[in-house]
């Protein structure tokens, strides 16, 4: 995909401009000529087409269909509006760090929240259309009016509306990725994975149940979810662990030998790895038990 437009996941979309507009009778006007330095353009069609050119890459919005153009990249409409067309568009910002994230995962996580959650990048869908048309026009006319309210909080509630936007275009791109083959797979040695939430297990046993090469495997996981498979795995044995503790009122000792780690050095090691440098003690001592 060309020129797409990225968002971190701990930040929203800096709303500039929103408006809707429509060409009547058509023939006359077309996409402006122009180069946005500093915004990026998402275009929803309720009505007719708009023609756009962005980088020698050529665009038809039709009716119930979407485009994000980047940032700094020229653009234009060569072909007039079709007579009758209603669109709505958002300008907007981000303050992306640049920082070396990874994309984020739609496979099943643990139900741990580490630092790592907020700091994936959403790559938006370049162009589309839309699954649910009602939806997203109830949507932008709620962002419209937001936008020209007089509300003291409309920038933050009209950012946070078009990020609720955004984000459901990149779900619903996720849907439509989940029937690739390697998706397949991932999905597949994800549910294995956490079928066996009490153990670790070997890159034999992974290879056999999955009837495919471990070493392609493991690389393909790391590519779709940002983790290695051992990383993934002490989680889900974390998460048991936290289980374990609220449920059971187990010690340390007794939830690293259920969990078949070595020692509990090695068990209070992993533990604090997880979770961001807490020990199962500190744990302990920060939790409500029976």
């Amino acid at each position: 995909m060309k020129n797409p437009v990225k968002i971190e996941a701990h930040t929203l979309p800096l709303i500039r401009e929103v408006g809707f507009m429509y060409d009547i009778d058509g023939g006359v006007f077309k996409h402006p000529d122009r180069v946005m330095e500093y915004l990026h353009v998402f275009i929803y069609v309720k009505k007719g087409r708009i023609h756009v050119i962005e980088d020698d890459i050529e665009y038809y919005v039709d009716k119930g269909s979407y485009l994000f153009l980047r940032k700094d990249i020229y653009h234009f409409g060569r072909e007039l509006y079709l007579p009758g067309s209603e669109w709505y568009y958002i300008h907007f910002s981000d303050k992306n760090t640049g920082a070396p994230n990874v994309e984020f995962t739609p496979f099943r996580q643990t139900s741990l929240i580490g630092e790592e959650a907020y700091q994936a990048i959403f790559t938006l869908p370049k162009y589309g259309k839309v699954t649910n048309a009602p939806w997203m026009e109830t949507k932008l006319v709620k962002l419209l009016e937001l936008y020209e309210s007089t509300n003291p909080m409309r920038p933050i509630l009209s950012s946070m509306e078009a990020h609720q936007i955004f984000l459901e275009l990149y779900m619903d791109k996720m849907q439509e990725n989940a029937n690739k083959k390697s998706h397949r797979i991932i999905a597949r040695m994800v549910k294995l994975l956490h079928e066996n939430e009490d153990q670790k297990l070997t890159g034999d046993q992974i290879a056999n149940a999955m009837g495919m090469n471990y070493s392609y495997l493991s690389s393909l996981f790391k590519n779709h979810t940002g983790k290695s498979v051992t990383q993934y795995q002490n989680e889900i044995l974390i998460e048991k662990a936290i289980q374990l503790f609220k449920k059971d009122n187990q010690n340390v000792s007794e939830v690293s030998d259920y969990l078949g780690f070595s020692n509990p050095f090695y068990f209070s090691r992993v533990f604090k790895k997880v979770t961001g440098g807490v020990s199962p003690s500190t744990y302990l001592q920060q939790i409500y038990r029976n």
